[in-house]
């Protein structure tokens, strides 16, 4: 993945954050009963000052030492309910943020499974991780508990400037300078916060990304002993997400003492301003006492505002990842009509034209066809296109031009999951999930009983290696299934295809990989599994195809020629040519 220049980023988008914050719309009536609580508890703290400033000018007047005491239990008890207040809303916000981030995930990633395989061509796996655990996380406090402290620390803000107002004017105003222009320095600071979070992010995918790869390839690593040389180069990707992050804290760093140093500052205004005021007689100590505790409950709105900047910041370089996401747009499903109910499937494809992106043309003006319940095999030179033309089928990818048709309908006209549902597939590389053999084959139909499985297990010979295993169907078989043999892997995917009974067949370089002995357990398995559908045998193997009722040969994007094995050799043409080079 390309990573992004920090120094060429767009301004915080407003419509992010809204976006962002549009998150906890469906929770909106939890939200603002956290809210009202917030609200109150502010208000609380804001009557503080004022019951301050009364109690000391009191006491100091009447020397009523029992109104101290009255005045100590009050601001006690406005405390304690304030804090009930405070721990009841953070449970509600928490609640709520913990629900946002797992449906948020659960959306990302059901999304993501619903884009088209060109989006995976150019994406690694890591980074993906990464989008949905950091980023999506980075979304958490701002879609929830900064939208109830916003308005609680506004409110705070604003009444605190009322109360200095109505206690001094004049101080006032330097307060509320003061803040304006440390406001002002958040803001500017915060632009550069957003575009240094947003590159450590991108940094960290891509990080991500080069690890995962390499410990799913760790016997590669391990064969070439490579270890320290992906360590080193581990260290120096991640070197680089450390050096973005300590800028970053620079800058945060910066921000906290800047808001730290405008504390001070109007403590010692306040202590300044006031002691001259109370020598003069224009401010009693009561409103000196009140207008520090109004500093208080202002420099802590302050803060959290400053890094609640922060915080935007960071949550929308991550928010715009996801909906980056998000926004892609799924793979074209627009069905005109049902698929036909019946038995072999017969398929076609006319003039079909396709190249990958920013490639070499694959396929060119390509006609080809499957009878319906017979065995065509394609061959040709590796890289030649076979296994495009199955992909094009299962409609992973889109044909630039030309038609493909199954019993006379368009496939770009058929619902996705009824076309791919009658579609099975036995490729080269079994793709197993690290779970137990029972699971993997239950995948081809999730509907099957557990006799319906076993049967298509001891169908497909997997009966006769599972019964070697201690837990039996229940054993796990590793990432990608690496615990089983190549035979053993060749024969789980055969019986997930037995069981999903598809009307048309796929086999993709099945045996190509596999040695003579676990070859004829495999064989024997595609043979019950091929009766009576229509089935497309990709290979460059030549002997596996010999029995096939047609057999086409692509060469240059085309059907160079096609017929039975005896008479292509007799042809002397291209299919004669390549098993001659195999012998």
């Amino acid at each position: 993945m390309a990573m992004p220049d920090p120094t060429t980023k767009k301004p915080l988008d407003w419509k992010s954050v809204v976006r962002v914050m549009s998150l906890a719309l469906p929770y909106r009536n939890t939200l603002i009963l956290a809210g009202t609580l917030s609200l109150l508890g502010a208000g609380l703290s804001l009557a503080l000052p004022l019951f301050a400033r009364n109690a000391v000018d009191q006491v100091t007047k009447l020397k009523d030492v029992g109104a101290l005491d009255r005045a100590a239990f009050g601001i006690i008890g406005i405390t304690l309910l304030a804090a009930a207040m405070s721990y009841a809303q953070y449970v509600m916000i928490s609640k709520i943020g913990h629900r946002i981030v797992m449906e948020l995930r659960n959306r990302v990633f059901g999304h993501l499974l619903r884009l088209p395989v060109t989006y995976f061509d150019s994406k690694r796996s890591g980074d993906i991780a990464s989008f949905l655990s950091n980023d999506i996380s980075q979304i958490q406090s701002v879609a929830t508990s900064d939208v109830v402290n916003f308005a609680s620390n506004l409110i705070k803000l604003i009444g605190g400037i009322v109360i200095a107002v109505v206690i001094d004017w004049q101080l006032c105003l330097f307060v509320v300078v003061l803040l304006g222009v440390m406001m002002a320095v958040f803001v500017v600071l915060g632009k550069r916060l957003r575009k240094l979070n947003r590159s450590a992010l991108d940094r960290l995918s891509e990080s991500m990304g080069a690890m995962t790869e390499s410990l799913g390839q760790v016997r590669l690593v391990k064969a070439f002993v490579r270890e320290d040389h992906e360590t080193q180069k581990s260290f120096e990707s991640l070197d680089k997400v450390f050096r973005l992050n300590v800028q970053s804290s620079r800058w945060e760093a910066a921000m906290g003492s800047i808001a730290l140093t405008g504390f001070t500052a109007l403590l010692i205004i306040v202590l300044w301003y006031g002691g001259r005021g109370v020598m003069s007689g224009t401010l009693s100590p009561g409103a000196i006492v009140g207008f520090f505790l109004v500093v208080t409950i202002i420099s802590g709105p302050m803060g959290e505002l400053a890094s609640l900047t922060t915080r935007i910041q960071r949550a929308v370089g991550a928010a715009d990842r996801v909906f980056e996401i998000l926004d892609e747009a799924p793979e074209r499903d627009e069905p005109k009509q049902a698929v036909k109910e019946g038995g072999p499937c017969d398929v076609t494809f006319t003039g079909v034209n396709f190249q990958y992106i920013d490639g070499q043309p694959v396929l060119e003006n390509f006609d080809f066809r499957l009878a319906g319940g017979k065995v065509t095999a394609l061959v040709g030179p590796s890289g030649g296109g076979k296994s495009t033309v199955a992909s094009l089928l299962y409609r992973f990818y889109e044909p630039k031009s030309g038609s493909i048709q199954i019993d006379g309908q368009e496939v770009s006209e058929l619902p996705l999951s009824e076309l791919r549902s009658m579609i099975g597939i036995v490729p080269q590389e079994t793709l197993l999930f690290s779970d137990t053999i029972f699971a993997n084959l239950h995948y081809g139909n999730l509907e099957a009983s557990r006799e319906e499985v076993l049967a298509a297990a001891k169908a497909a010979n997997v009966d006769e290696f599972v019964r070697e295993f201690v837990d039996g169907y229940d054993t796990k078989i590793g990432e990608r299934g690496v615990t089983l043999s190549g035979g053993q892997r060749q024969r789980v995917a055969i019986a997930r295809a037995i069981l999903k009974n598809p009307r048309i067949l796929v086999l993709d370089e099945a045996t190509s990989a596999l040695d003579a002995q676990s070859e004829s357990y495999v064989q024997e398995a595609l043979d019950r599994l091929m009766e009576g559908r229509t089935t497309l045998v990709i290979a460059h193997r030549l002997s596996t195809v010999q029995n096939a009722d047609t057999i086409a040969v692509l060469k240059d994007g085309q059907i160079a020629e096609s017929g039975r094995h005896e008479e292509l050799l007799a042809r002397q043409g291209t299919y004669a040519q390549l098993q001659n080079l195999l012998h």
